[in-house]
């Protein structure tokens, strides 16, 4: 069994990791085509789409405070299916992506397909960083807690951000105060441990020193429906109950979107606060340079 070793910014990694080669084969080969991967599925409801439509929302009134001259140019880097990017070019964006894999989008939104480079990630930071390629905004939905080394990736990063780029964030809020509660009291069993899938854990907290020390401000922060409260309740317990496990997402489908209808700001600040209680399935910030950090 791999072990997880706590790093100088605070954050849990997988020791020993696997390689870039076994990564590469893994994504390309099993995430998306396999049956098994919970987080991605082969159809979603409109209810389970307007999750992202949310998120692309808010990151879309998130920059309409900040970009004052620049482009509204997104790359999102490991788009996956694409849903991110496709509903911010509803809003007027330009959008580029990158992923290992073409699975995903090529059967949930193949008309972004031109729009999208795939295989390694590091060849294609590499190539637009030579080729002096900058956005205003750059989206991690889910990729640091799968990179072998996120501290390299952050700095690669980096390199494709000019003075008014803003960095996307979201990760899993894993070895969290909550988890560590329920592990407390019974109701869980470290069952966010999850290798090779994820090498990385983050909370809040990990996350916002991490990005601090290497060079970047957090401007925002918001969290997502907490849904390991189902865990409190042991008829609800996923864990123990396997067949609750729709019934819980399908629940925070309905219980966001709900939150949603009560106005985009009302849900932002409803976002907001769950960053604050540290009550939260995801942590997702937005991140600036520092001043003069390149």
């Amino acid at each position: 069994m791999k072990l997880l070793k706590k790093n100088e910014y605070g954050f849990f990694q997988v020791n020993p990791t696997p390689s870039i080669e076994e990564l590469e084969k893994y994504y390309s080969e099993k995430y998306y085509q396999s049956p098994v991967v919970a987080t991605y599925s082969k159809k979603y409801s409109d209810e389970e789409l307007r999750l992202t439509e949310i998120a692309a929302e808010v990151a879309d009134f998130v920059m309409s405070k900040m970009i004052v001259n620049s482009k509204k140019n997104l790359f999102d880097i490991g788009c996956g299916e694409g849903f991110f990017m496709y509903y911010l070019q509803k809003f007027g964006w330009s959008v580029y992506g990158t992923d290992f894999s073409q699975a995903g989008l090529k059967a949930m939104n193949p008309d972004l397909l031109g729009h999208t480079t795939f295989g390694n990630a590091y060849d294609d930071l590499n190539f637009r960083i030579k080729d002096g390629q900058k956005y205003s905004l750059i989206n991690l939905g889910n990729i640091l807690e799968h990179v072998v080394d996120p501290i390299y990736f952050i700095r690669k990063v980096k390199k494709l951000m000019h003075n008014d780029s803003v960095l996307r964030i979201v990760v899993p809020n894993d070895s969290s105060q909550f988890q560590d509660l329920l592990k407390k009291m019974g109701k869980s069993n470290d069952e966010w441990y999850c290798p090779p899938d994820h090498l990385s854990y983050f909370n809040f907290d990990s996350l916002k020193n991490f990005v601090t020390k290497e060079g970047l401000c957090v401007i925002d922060s918001f969290g997502d429906f907490p849904i390991e409260i189902f865990l409190m309740n042991d008829f609800s317990n996923y864990y123990k109950n396997k067949e609750s496990g729709t019934q819980a997402h399908l629940a925070r489908v309905k219980i966001t979107n709900f939150i949603r209808d009560q106005g985009l700001e009302s849900y932002m600040e409803w976002s907001k606060g769950l960053s604050l209680t540290k009550l939260s399935r995801s942590c997702i910030i937005y991140c600036k340079l520092k001043p003069g950090v390149f």
